[in-house]
């Protein structure tokens, strides 16, 4: 799976940039949303940290689908409004990729579940929606059945933000309990843990400080992968994926679905993706 980012152009074009701004990740100044799209192709793309140009340039939601047709699972991260969600699912299904796609939401309440399907319903079927669930606003895991009975996911995003800069969670929060857990077995949805860094945030910032940067940088990956898979996550999105799926495959965490011996069958205990 890839996350990719989605923003408007000054003209309405849908592209692909994390930030609002440009000025971190391309070679132009200013807010997106104050160029059209032939502008931001004159930006180019830079290296972060070193701010090395590159020949790439901004990419639409299109172009970046095209590219990865048949590749990968995009995660579109809607950094508009949920109302622009189905704008984005007709470009997928226009290019015949829409059950490639994931979408994704934060919720909270229930007039926020009502908000969300409401834009699913008006962006048709075929593509996979997976809430978020973050312990800032939400701290019963009964919750997560509210949920799983609106969208019926395959799996639910869950954010342990972390408290401090200098604090590691030791439980992994009301969102990582033994309840929800099993919440997931009932409702057969993948617990989804993240632990990719945040930039100019403290490490782990959205999984209790167990992030990719205690794991690789501090050498404990039993100390953040090891501990979300222990407390029930059968999907980690982290930006170390060789380091952590060889991890998890040599501490006997990674087992395939199925072997050569055997046909596939579908899994009700998922297994670390």
């Amino acid at each position: 799976i890839v996350e990719v980012d989605i923003r408007r152009s000054k003209d309405g074009e849908l592209i692909v940039m994390h930030d609002s701004w440009l000025d971190r990740t391309t070679t132009c100044k200013g807010e997106v949303i104050n160029y059209t799209l032939a502008e931001l192709k004159r930006c180019r793309l830079v290296i972060e940290g070193t701010h090395a140009v590159t020949n790439e340039t901004v990419s639409t939601l299109r172009e970046m689908l095209m590219t990865t047709r048949d590749r990968i699972l995009i995660n579109l991260d809607n950094k508009l409004e949920v109302g622009d969600l189905p704008g984005m699912i007709a470009v997928a299904r226009d290019l015949g990729m829409a059950e490639q796609v994931i979408v994704k939401e934060n919720l909270w309440n229930q007039n926020r579940i009502i908000t969300v399907k409401a834009a699913m319903a008006a962006a048709g079927g075929g593509f996979q929606f997976m809430p978020i669930i973050a312990d800032d606003a939400v701290h019963d895991a009964g919750f997560a059945s509210t949920v799983d009975h609106a969208f019926a996911p395959g799996a639910i995003e869950l954010i342990n933000w972390r408290a401090g800069a200098e604090t590691l969670t030791e439980t992994g929060g009301p969102l990582f309990s033994t309840r929800m857990r099993a919440e997931a077995v009932r409702g057969d949805w993948h617990i989804w843990a993240d632990t990719y860094a945040i930039v100019n945030k403290p490490g782990g910032f959205l999984a209790g400080g167990r992030g990719d940067e205690l794991a690789v940088q501090a050498s404990s990956p039993r100390e953040a992968w090891g501990f979300w898979a222990d407390r029930g996550a059968t999907i980690i999105q982290t930006d170390e994926p060789k380091a952590a799926i060889a991890w998890l495959a040599a501490n006997g965490y990674r087992v395939p679905y199925a072997d050569e011996k055997r046909p596939a069958e579908p899994a009700h205990t998922a297994s670390i993706n």
